[in-house]
C-alpha cells in the first residue's frame, strides 16, 4: 500500500506509541525513588528479557509489505520531527529533543571489558550501544539455532576489535556475551533507556494534543458520544483507523509520569 505523508506519520506514531507502552508500564517494572534519583526495577528476569525483546523490535525496521517502506521506527520519528503534519505552537519540540537524545545515546561507541572464558579471551570491546542491545534482544527472542544474524554481527564486532573468531567460536561465546551485555549492562542501562522511551512517549502525547483538541467533536456529554474530524489527506481506511485509535489514546496521559534517573546509572558503558 502507498500512503500520504500524513497517513504515514499517523501509522508510525501509533506503532511507536504501542511499542513504548509495551515496555514502559508498571506490569514490566516498578519506578522507585524520587527525581532526580529515580530508577526502575524489573519485576523478574523474565520481564527484563521481555523488555529487551520489545526494545529490539523498536530499534529495528518496519515491514515494507505492511507500511509500504522499510524504515527504523526511530528514523521514522526523526523524519516526523523534521516535517510534522500537526505541529502547532511548537508542540513538536519535546519530541524532537527526546528523539535526538536517544539516537545520540544509542549511537555512542563505548568500551567494555569482556571476559570470554570459552575462548580464553579477555578483550576491551569498542561497541555501539545500539549494537549490543539489538544482539542481546535477538538472543532473548530466539533459540541459538536461529541466531545466524547475531553470530555474524559478533564476528564483525570482534574483528573490528582485533579479535579473530570464526563461526564455531562465535557460537561458543553467545551465552557469555549475553551474560555480560544483557544480564549485566542492560540491567545497568535499563533505567536510562526507560527514561528515554518515556520522554518520547510524552513527546508524542504533547505533540498531538492540539490536533486532538481540533479533531474531537462532542455530540453528547452524558452519555459521552464523540467523533473525530479526519484531516483531509487521510483517506486510506487503515490510516483512518490508526488516526481514530491514536486520538482516542490522546485522551489520557501516558502510563508513567516523567522521571529523571539517578546520575549514578549514567556514568558507565
Amino acid at each position: 500500500m502507498s500512503f500520504s505523508e500524513t497517513e504515514r506519520e499517523v501509522i508510525f506514531l501509533k506503532a511507536v506509541k504501542e511499542l513504548i507502552d509495551e515496555m514502559v508500564n508498571y506490569e514490566v517494572f516498578d519506578l522507585n525513588g524520587s527525581d532526580p534519583e529515580s530508577q526502575i526495577m524489573f519485576h523478574s528476569i523474565t520481564h527484563q528479557r521481555f523488555f529487551n525483546i520489545i526494545l529490539v523490535d523498536f530499534l529495528s525496521c518496519s515491514d515494507k509489505k505492511v507500511i509500504g517502506e522499510q524504515q527504523s521506527y526511530l528514523s521514522a520519528i526523526r523524519s516526523i520531527c523534521q516535517s510534522p503534519s500537526f505541529n502547532e505552537g511548537e508542540s513538536i519540540n519535546n519530541l524532537v529533543l527526546a528523539t535526538d537524545r536517544f539516537i545520540d545515546w544509542l549511537e555512542q561507541e563505548v568500551q567494555v571489558e569482556t571476559w570470554l572464558p570459552s575462548i580464553e579471551t579477555n578483550a576491551v570491546l569498542s561497541i555501539k550501544r545500539i549494537e549490543f542491545l539489538k544482539i542481546c534482544g535477538n538472543i532473548s527472542k530466539h533459540n541459538f539455532s536461529r541466531l545466524s544474524g547475531a553470530v555474524n554481527e559478533l564476528i564483525k564486532i570482534f574483528k573490528r576489535n582485533n579479535v579473530d573468531i570464526d563461526l564455531e567460536k562465535s557460537l561458543l561465546v553467545l551465552n557469555e556475551f549475553y551474560e555480560r551485555f544483557h544480564t549485566d549492562i542492560l540491567n545497568y542501562h535499563s533505567s536510562t533507556i526507560a527514561e528515554f522511551l518515556n520522554n518520547i512517549r510524552w513527546g508524542i502525547y504533547e505533540y498531538l494534543q492540539p490536533e486532538f483538541c481540533r479533531s474531537i467533536v462532542w455530540e453528547s456529554k452524558n452519555p459521552p458520544i464523540y467523533k473525530y474530524t479526519y484531516p483531509l489527506d487521510i483517506k486510506n481506511e487503515f490510516a483512518k483507523s490508526c488516526y481514530w485509535e491514536l486520538m482516542n489514546e490522546m485522551r489520557s496521559v501516558p502510563y508513567i509520569r516523567r522521571f529523571q534517573v539517578t546520575k549514578w546509572l549514567k556514568l558507565r558503558y
